[in-house]
């Protein structure tokens, strides 16, 4: 699945795995990246991975937060329009992937994920 969606993403340049963080940036506004890999359940090496391309290429910045300790994640203007351009992209992968499962196939693997994801959060916090 990760190849039919890195098909459809490649004119953006993004990864299927930066598309969404970027997309959870930009829904949230200011996010801490303890926010952050929370909504995108990873740990924080693994975001911190998706994150460099994302920042060293002016889509995503680091911006002062309320606290002076801490920095926020914030998408750039830049940012936001790579999103904007790569939503329908994506759509078309998501289209794709439900057409060769079938409806059924591709609604039984969305609950199965979905509960495995409330299943194995307790044990992120572990």
């Amino acid at each position: 699945m990760t190849a039919i969606y890195g098909r459809h993403l490649a004119p953006t340049g993004l990864k299927i795995s930066q598309f969404s963080v970027l997309g959870f940036i930009i829904a949230e506004g200011p996010v801490s990246i303890g926010r952050l890999s929370e909504l995108a359940a990873t740990d924080r090496t693994t975001l911190s991975r998706n994150l460099r391309p994302l920042i060293d290429d002016g889509l995503v910045e680091q911006v002062a937060s309320g606290d002076k300790r801490r920095r926020e994640l914030l998408a750039t203007a830049a940012g936001r329009a790579l999103f904007k351009r790569a939503l329908p992209l994506w759509a078309e992968a998501e289209q794709e992937v439900r057409a060769a499962m079938g409806p059924s196939l591709a609604g039984e693997l969305r609950q199965v994920l979905d509960q495995s994801m409330e299943r194995l959060a307790p044990l992120r916090s572990a």
